[in-house]
This record gives C-alpha cells, sequence and structure tokens, in this order.
C-alpha cells in the first residue's frame, strides 16, 4: 500500500467518523446545566441587591458610582503597574515636547517657519522652483 492510498483510507474512515457526529445531536450535560443555571440567578440577584430602591437612571448607588467607574478604568488598562507606566510615558513625552533633545526638530522653530509663510508654499503642493524662476525675471 502506498502512502497515498493509505491517506485516502484515512480520509473516508475519517469523514465516516464525521457524518456519525453530525448525526448525533450534542447535549449539554444535565449538572453543568444545572450549575450555569445556578451561578446566573445567583449574579441577578447580586445585580438586584446593587439596585437603588428609588431606581436611578445608572441603577446604582451614586456614591458608589465615581469608585466603580475608576475600578473599571483601573482594570481595563491593566492594574496599577499599568497606570504607573502611563503616567511616566505620559510625563516623559511632556518633557520631550517641551524641551526636545538636539536630535529632534523644535516645534516652535517649525511654528514659526510655518508663520513665516516659506513653509506654507512647500506644504501646499506649489513647485517652489517655479515660483523662484517667477520673482527672478520679474
Amino acid at each position: 500500500m502506498t502512502d497515498t492510498d493509505k491517506s485516502l483510507s484515512d480520509m473516508v474512515h475519517l469523514e465516516d467518523l464525521f457524518a456519525a457526529a453530525r448525526s448525533e445531536p450534542a447535549q449539554l450535560p444535565q449538572a453543568l446545566q444545572a450549575a450555569m443555571l445556578a451561578d446566573a440567578q445567583q449574579v441577578q440577584q447580586d445585580r438586584a441587591k446593587a439596585m437603588v430602591p428609588g431606581g436611578s437612571k445608572m441603577g446604582l448607588h451614586p456614591q458608589k458610582l465615581p469608585a466603580r467607574l475608576w475600578q473599571q478604568f483601573t482594570s481595563a488598562v491593566g492594574g496599577w503597574p499599568a497606570l504607573g507606566g502611563l503616567a511616566v510615558a505620559s510625563l516623559c513625552g511632556l518633557w520631550i515636547g517641551l524641551a526636545p533633545p538636539s536630535f529632534l526638530p523644535d516645534p516652535v522653530a517649525s511654528f514659526a517657519s510655518y508663520s513665516s509663510g516659506s513653509q506654507l508654499v512647500s506644504d501646499l503642493d506649489y513647485d517652489v522652483s517655479f515660483l523662484m524662476s517667477d520673482e527672478v525675471f520679474e
């Protein structure tokens, strides 16, 4: 038997297994279904306890809302270590923006060149050499 014959017979056998699996629908075990329903009921009860008796728009106690938002933001970012890294990166970016190193362009100097108009002409896709040639001949 060659390798191609063996692979073809394996494919037919595999197709028979897939056909048998498709003929029997998958059933969720009763114990797992009961555990899932009990957990869902517990979550619903916990949420009902958190509701304000008068019923506010958010459904949460107004005193707990900022604390919950901060906790959600902290967990979404990645916790306190990630917030520390975010704060350090923000401060470094601010410092580099205010006092750039010598190898980076100075934002104040680039703003001055934009306000003088010389850089603005080249950014508007004008051919600077053409404009200069007109100025030379006048």
